[in-house]
């Protein structure tokens, strides 16, 4: 997750006669609120209005000088400004925003103009595996076995960063030829996963499972950092037909996805 969120605005003032101009900008709010919730909450003093020459970093309710001229002269006013969100931990996903209130000013007269200045956070979720590639190794005894149960050597386990809840799924579609039937259990799973698939499944071709749904994986929304959540998966090869299994190597492929919970 970045450590940085920004949007652009566009100030424009039109032509006139004048002996001086100032544009100053205020915000009017102590933090930038997430709209759907409003515990989620930046301090505004982490925002910063750059103008590719200069950075300004905002402070409540205190006036900050953006631009500046004095003596007469006929002019217009047309600045782009990149608003800089900085120096944030993990932020939950959503639209946050806040009141800028900009102020032109004059030797004759002064105007007031409110800004609502929004930023968007997408939501962030990152997916990995351990251990990988999985193996079940038969021996030359069990391969005559005509009633064998055998799991992996080793345990996968799905590694799972998101800043919003999540479901992680399994995806068959390009499984290839199976030995014999092959089974998946979750064996455990860490402190955010919320609901997962305990028994022993049988895994068919083109299908796609569910394993698990959690919360979000953050130590600290705002200010904190992502955790890393997991989940354990054994497999298992299972023959129960009498008949012995076919020799050869099987590459058998699965993919792991992760999307919005809810």
């Amino acid at each position: 997750m970045p450590s940085q969120v920004s949007t652009s605005i566009q100030v424009v003032e039109d032509s006139f006669i004048t002996a001086k101009f100032l544009l100053k900008v205020t915000a009017m709010d102590s933090f930038i609120v997430n709209n759907s919730n409003p515990e989620y909450k930046i301090p505004i003093n982490k925002l910063y209005l750059n103008d590719g020459e200069n950075e300004f970093q905002m402070q409540p309710n205190i006036e900050t000088t953006l631009f500046s001229v004095s003596g007469l002269q006929l002019m217009g006013y047309t600045k782009n400004y990149t608003c800089n969100i900085k120096n944030i931990g993990v932020l939950p996903p959503g639209t946050y925003s806040t009141r800028l209130q900009f102020k032109t000013q004059t030797a004759f007269l002064s105007f007031n103009a409110t800004y609502n200045l929004s930023f968007t956070v997408p939501i962030n979720q990152e997916i990995s595996c351990a251990n990988n590639p999985i193996t079940i190794t038969l021996t030359p005894e069990n391969v005559f076995s005509g009633n064998l149960s055998l799991s992996s050597s080793n345990t996968a386990q799905i590694l799972i960063k998101s800043n919003d809840n999540w479901t992680v799924s399994m995806d068959t579609g390009k499984l290839g030829t199976l030995a014999a039937k092959y089974y998946f259990q979750i064996t455990g799973a860490s402190q955010n996963v919320s609901e997962y698939e305990t028994n022993q499944i049988e895994i068919l071709p083109n299908q796609k499972y569910v394993l698990a749904k959690g919360k979000p994986t953050v130590t600290e929304p705002i200010n904190g950092a992502y955790s890393t959540d997991y989940i354990n998966i054994r497999y298992f090869l299972k023959n129960s037909t009498g008949k012995y299994l076919k020799e050869g190597k099987f590459n058998n492929y699965l993919s792991y996805t992760i999307q919005k919970g809810e």
